[in-house]
């Protein structure tokens, strides 16, 4: 093969393609092992939140328009482990695998992307192998508009892949960003439509909370599942717009954040 055809945009992607899979690989065996059920736990994990949730809620709060708080939440609370999950397992993924990085073909960006990769493909299983399950039991409904809805889970996952590229650069740039990323992630709760749909909002307050990026991906996903029997209130412009400001900030702080780990 010739130097030219070696500086090949799609045969560099290639390359990058087949060390993130060997990463993703290697993420699995070294959290999960090969005993028990292994690599299934990246599943059961996120459904054990999924259902826990579901559970203890359903418990204490009742019905509202005609949604019970197990719907509203098994079609929810699986957005949250899209960027709350992932967070935690980006933030020093560097400097945790700063060997690897002796092997030439490794970038430090691909550490990051591995495990994006694993934590999303987890959250995403789960998520569709308990949509199913309960559908089956009567829980939840098939959604009213699919393409709608499957819109509004990959922009949530749009915004959770910058949120994460943004807190996992910032934890290697600074010890206090990592201590108090699990803060952070708490004090987002109240802005994401999981626990809290927009229009029970009162009026005031909507229009400063729509401001959050991430509440207007999450309505067009209710919007999707929901349709007529839930008001929701959303932007795709601004959330695209917004998703698009998080990505190049994530990615120019990942790269200050790779410049650093290499010195």
């Amino acid at each position: 093969m010739t130097d030219k055809s070696k500086t090949n945009f799609w045969y560099q992607l290639g390359i990058q393609r087949r060390v993130v899979w060997a990463l993703v690989m290697r993420e699995l065996i070294t959290r999960f092992g090969r005993e028990g059920i292994g690599v299934i736990w990246l599943v059961v994990e996120p459904a054990m939140f999924i259902v826990g949730v579901m559970v203890i809620f359903s418990a204490i709060d009742a019905p509202r328009d005609g949604v019970s708080m197990a719907e509203y939440l098994a079609v929810s609370y699986p957005t949250l482990l899209l960027w709350r999950t992932t967070s935690g397992r980006v933030a020093k993924a560097l400097d945790a695998n700063r060997a690897l990085l002796h092997y030439n073909p490794i970038r430090p960006i691909d550490l990051l992307y591995a495990r994006i990769v694993l934590e999303f493909a987890g959250a995403i299983a789960s998520f569709f192998i308990l949509y199913l399950v309960f559908v089956s039991l009567g829980i939840c409904r098939w959604p009213n508009d699919v393409l709608l809805m499957t819109l509004g889970y990959l922009m949530v996952a749009w915004f959770s892949f910058g949120f994460v590229m943004i807190l996992g650069a910032l934890s290697e740039l600074s010890e206090t960003i990592e201590r108090v990323s699990h803060i952070i992630l708490y004090l987002m709760l109240p802005f994401t439509g999981v626990f809290m749909p927009a229009h029970l909002v009162p009026a005031q307050y909507r229009d400063a909370l729509m401001l959050t990026p991430l509440i207007n991906c999450v309505e067009m996903f209710h919007a999707g599942y929901f349709g007529d029997r839930m008001e929701t209130y959303y932007s795709v412009p601004y959330a695209m717009a917004m998703n698009l400001v998080l990505t190049f900030a994530g990615l120019v702080l990942a790269n200050h954040a790779i410049r650093r780990v290499k010195l």
